[in-house]
């Protein structure tokens, strides 16, 4: 096999892992440097293994033998490999059988698709946050047509609307024994609005940031209403009291990431957070929202990045 070390500078500029190996027992005689490094094993010990030893399944082994001696090739066929230290991770596999110089060969070429799902769920991610923008301006370039249900400002629902959906969702959550949590989060650095100085463009600012947060916070299920000026609301069926405090933790995270000019300096966002459920004797929203208001007033007193939970 010392005529194909020759075929090693050609094979290493291929994109995909490719090895080339016998038909007869899979032992591996030329393999790039990509396939060494996804199956965790080095060139020199890798020549001295058989393809099959990295099939975590045994079976395989003979299925693929037998789909080779019937067509000869496969090919883009998703199926699991573990490297040397036995991880298992997922991968599109091809091979084909071909004779080189007389000299029959297996070519095998395959592609890690972990990277491939995750690169594919973060475009996900990112295009549900673009279209969720985009219905955000949509709304607010729609001034005109909006109902008194909508904020026009953030193009988030009125308290009205979200009344209404408070008591659907509680003879929802009685009927079919659901969880049902709202959240309450109130901003606590809100600048002034002094049309003379800025035009009120640092406040408009910061209440569309805080707005668009809760958005992409929560889900279709969710409802997310403007209360007053500073203050959000958030309807959250199926929702336990300890995932609607998960959510106060990652939005007050989030803001505290979020920065705004005021008056040439800048500024940290900030925001505490009211959290209550319905409880289980409960058949109107009203008792729930009480509490939710209690609990905003005690975590306001609290200050910024306080979290306060009356179940």
């Amino acid at each position: 096999m010392v005529t194909l070390q020759a075929f090693q500078p050609l094979i290493d500029t291929v994109q995909g892992s490719l090895l080339l190996a016998s038909p007869e027992n899979g032992r591996i005689y030329c393999a790039n440097q990509l396939a060494c490094i996804l199956l965790a094993c080095p060139q020199s010990d890798l020549l001295k293994c058989s393809i099959y030893d990295f099939l975590p399944d045994k079976n395989e082994a003979y299925n693929l033998c037998r789909e080779l001696a019937g067509n000869n090739m496969i090919y883009n066929r998703g199926m699991q490999l573990s490297t040397s230290a036995g991880r298992t991770f997922e991968v599109q596999l091809s091979a084909r059988r071909i004779l080189l110089d007389q000299i029959p060969l297996l070519v095998c070429s395959f592609s890690d698709r972990t990277e491939t799902k995750v690169l594919s769920q973060l475009l996900d991610f990112e295009r549900q946050l673009v279209e969720r923008s985009l219905n955000i301006v949509k709304t607010l370039k729609e001034e005109g047509g909006q109902s008194d249900d909508e904020d026009k400002l953030t193009g988030v629902v009125g308290m009205h609307r979200l009344m209404s959906s408070a008591h659907a969702e509680t003879s929802r959550a009685r009927r079919y024994g659901n969880s049902l949590s709202g959240l309450a989060l109130e901003l606590v650095n809100i600048p002034e609005m002094v049309p003379q100085e800025d035009d009120g463009s640092a406040y408009n600012h910061l209440i569309r940031l805080a707005s668009s947060l809760c958005l992409q916070s929560s889900r279709d299920s969710d409802l997310v209403a403007r209360r007053s000026a500073n203050t959000f609301v958030i309807l959250l069926p199926h929702t336990p009291i300890g995932g609607a405090n998960e959510m106060g933790r990652r939005l007050i995270k989030s803001l505290r990431q979020l920065t705004f000019l005021y008056q040439g300096a800048e500024h940290q966002a900030a925001a505490c957070v009211g959290i209550s459920s319905l409880r289980s004797e409960e058949s109107s929203p009203m008792p729930m929202l009480e509490r939710l208001e209690e609990a905003l007033t005690k975590a306001r007193e609290g200050g910024a990045n306080y979290i306060i939970k009356l179940p």
